[in-house]
């Protein structure tokens, strides 16, 4: 099977690459790619073909084999040497990548669902949003801080919702739950895992999670408008020394919302203890497919504890 990694730029192709690396992740709103070509050193007359035929700034397709998995931006075009060899590189990201350098149009969002606002924000940079089973409730008030970024305006709602953000292969930005498909291959100790690195870390976990938000009261209320203040707390039995944790709800906050946030940071704190990085073989699972973000996977790693 080819899984050459090529370059379409403006219409024509750049492959042999002698490095690569391609990211993508759940966790990572754009993907990136970086590809370089190491030669001896030329004579006079060689150096200059290596000097980058692809510009900056010029929109690229990065595929394996025949199969599109970023389409996005060049940003550098990096050269090395030293006395033996000389080095030059393209690196991109993806289309979304400017929402997560960019600010948000400061524009209010009453009534709005996450992907409708979310739609709303990438749509000044051109950018498509993907439905994939996000949460579909309405959120009563989201309105960016002054030079917030997309992406920081989108993650304070993904805390809410509990769903996730991340791109496709064409550049679109993809809202959906957590786990939407199943990988092909399992990944097992002694057979596909060629390497494993875990830190089974504590760090970032606390034994109890408040969060607090507020919305506008009204009659039923006191009897007046006012403000309603809404708390609520979770606890991780795991942290037996006291950690607490406090989280403020933006916008317009309700009581399942709150108990659901305190829930969901719980969960997710604790399942990043047994984050782990796998190393195997190639960019493809068993059946041919490409590995793909966000997939639920199969691990037999008693080493490890799975």
């Amino acid at each position: 099977m080819n899984d050459n990694v090529t370059l379409r730029v403006n219409g024509r192709e750049w492959n042999g690459w002698t490095s690569v690396r391609i990211g993508a992740g759940i966790e990572r709103l754009a993907r990136d790619f970086s590809v370089e070509i190491t030669r001896q050193w030329p004579g006079d007359e060689g150096i200059t073909t290596l000097q980058p035929r692809i510009k900056n700034g010029s929109k690229v397709e990065v595929l394996i084999g025949d199969e599109l998995v970023i389409t996005g931006w060049v940003e550098a075009t990096p050269v090395r040497y030293d006395s033996r060899s000389v080095s030059t590189g393209i690196a991109g990201r993806s289309l979304t990548a400017d929402l997560i350098d960019c600010a948000a149009e400061p524009t209010q969002f009453n009534g709005r669902s996450l992907v409708q606002i979310a739609q709303a924000l990438a749509a000044p940079f051109g950018i498509e949003v993907v439905n994939s089973g996000a949460p579909s409730g309405v959120i009563p008030d989201v309105q960016p801080d002054h030079g917030e970024t997309v992406i920081e305006v989108i993650n304070k709602i993904l805390g809410q919702q509990q769903a996730l953000a991340y791109d496709d292969p064409h550049g679109r930005l993809v809202i959906g739950g957590i786990g939407s498909t199943r990988a092909h291959t399992a990944l097992v100790l002694g057979e596909n895992i060629l390497s494993c690195d875990t830190e089974k870390s504590i760090r970032e976990r606390f034994s109890v999670y408040q969060v607090a938000g507020q919305r506008a009261g009204n009659d039923d209320d006191f009897g007046e408008a006012t403000t309603t203040a809404l708390r609520a707390r979770t606890e991780d039995a795991f942290i037996a020394r006291y950690r607490p944790m406090y989280i403020r709800q933006t916008g317009q906050a309700t009581g399942a919302g709150c108990i659901a946030r305190a829930d969901f940071e719980a969960r997710q704190r604790a399942a990043r203890t047994d984050e782990t990085t796998y190393v195997v073989q190639g960019w493809r699972q068993g059946n041919g497919t490409l590995w793909q973000p966000n997939q639920r996977v199969i691990v037999f790693d008693p080493v490890c504890g799975f």
